[in-house]
């Protein structure tokens, strides 16, 4: 939505008293109550909806308004607050709308007065709220529809042609049903850029974003306020406070992981224990053999027991058991060594190896041997056994950063879906369908 922007000139230069000067409207005879006094060019009476100049004695009307449409400021003329810690008196408010693809967007705007602080603008949107002051100086154009401000970018969220709707209360300006101005809003949450463009002038305006909570208290407003709904242009992420302290703590924890890692590789033993080469025959079919005894030293760990065959076009079958040679407890397995090629239609293939490698986790030291029984369909085939103890495994470190990442990740998907309901308001969402990116 655009066109948060307060119009006409700029604050208050002169510091007076506050008081409320009564006048009588020109048209209806209803009470008129000024409260800016000195800055109020025109007073929108709240019984008959005329717009009346008081820049001189001889009052009359400028322009008159379907009466019967009132509406009810959430914020009441005349109520009196403590906005970010100067007091202010609301004294005037209107509605603004813009029309997007035959659909009219409408939202609040309240004029707040302080004799010694000037003007500044609250404006609220679908429970959204800004406080919103004039610029003290002019934003620069910058590159990819962005100005900057006082050292920061604002990126071009929307432009339209925005026109008043319904005014009450006092302006210091010559406010009216209708009046229209073209603007265009640049957000950097929590802030936004506005500038409004008429016939006559340029101006801008800094708003930021105010919590709904922070407005009622400021005004003390005991009814409900307006239900937030969806994301506003320059409303901050709820996730991007917490952000950094994810990426610090997912940081910190993979390279924790990283150093497990290679403590766990450099600690290890990764020796081989035992080496043997076999060939099965035809005469050895359904016999097992044993090997010589080997010792497994050190904590519980892993054994990888390794076999390599001089296979072609043919496999081998080995059904072994880690025997410890004091328990007798055994760790049976088996293995299959193939490994296959050819030609098909003119291409090469091949599937298999002639190499393969068992592991057995958590295996505890002693005095072990291999009970091996092989098999095959075309003997004699060759192969070697190897037993290696304490291999580091290096499946570690990837599944560690896989689970690190998936609350990191969530997160970030969070973060997006916020980001991607900002921008799917915005005109430039249709232009680019990257429109979150724009907010990085």
């Amino acid at each position: 939505m655009a066109g948060n922007t307060p119009r006409g000139p700029s604050p208050l230069a002169t510091a007076q008293a506050p008081s409320i000067r009564a006048l009588q409207c020109p048209k209806c005879a209803g009470r008129l109550e000024v409260r800016g006094l000195g800055q109020t060019t025109t007073i929108v009476c709240t019984s008959c909806g005329s717009v009346v100049d008081i820049s001189s004695d001889d009052l009359r009307v400028i322009s008159t308004f379907d009466a019967h449409v009132k509406r009810h400021p959430v914020i009441p003329l005349g109520t009196r607050g403590a906005l970010r810690g100067d007091p202010y008196e609301v004294i005037g408010f209107m509605c603004r709308a813009i029309t997007v693809e035959g659909t009219d967007y409408e939202w609040s705007e309240y004029l707040l007065f302080n004799p010694y602080k000037g003007f500044r603008w609250l404006t609220e949107y679908n429970g959204h709220w800004n406080d919103v002051k004039t610029t003290t100086g002019q934003p620069e154009d910058g590159v990819n529809q962005t100005v900057t401000y006082l050292g920061s970018t604002f990126n071009l969220f929307q432009t339209a042609e925005a026109r008043v709707t319904y005014v009450l209360g006092e302006f210091y300006w010559r406010v009216s049903v209708g009046e229209k101005a073209f603007v265009s809003d640049y957000v950097m949450p929590p802030l936004m850029l506005s500038k409004e463009k008429t016939k006559e002038e340029t101006t801008w305006s800094l708003g930021e974003y105010v919590e709904p909570e922070a407005v009622a208290q400021a005004f003390g407003l005991k009814g409900a306020i307006p239900t937030r709904i969806g994301v506003y242009a320059n409303q901050p992420s709820p996730h991007s406070a917490k952000a950094k302290g994810i990426g610090r703590a997912f940081a910190g924890l993979a390279a924790a992981a990283v150093i497990v890692q290679m403590a766990s590789c450099a600690l290890a033993q990764n020796r081989k224990v035992f080496e043997q080469a076999y060939t099965f025959t035809q005469e050895e079919r359904g016999k097992a053999l044993v090997t010589e005894p080997f010792p497994l030293t050190g904590h519980a760990s892993n054994v990888v027991v390794e076999t390599t065959a001089d296979v072609e076009n043919k496999w081998i079958y080995l059904s072994m058991a880690l025997i410890n040679l004091d328990s007798g407890q055994a760790y049976d397995f088996g293995r299959e060594v193939s490994y296959y090629r050819g030609v098909e239609g003119g291409e090469s293939w091949s599937e298999g190896g002639r190499s393969d490698e068992a592991v057995l986790p958590s295996v505890p030291a002693g005095q072990y041997y291999l009970r091996i029984e092989p098999d095959s369909d075309t003997p004699p085939v060759g192969y070697i056994v190897r037993v290696y103890r304490d291999v580091p495994r290096y499946w570690f470190l990837p599944v560690a950063l896989v689970a690190l990442s998936i609350y990191p990740m969530i997160f970030w998907l969070r973060s997006r879906s916020f980001e991607t309901q900002r921008w799917a308001e915005s005109s430039r969402a249709e232009e680019s369908g990257r429109a979150a990116y724009f907010s990085q």
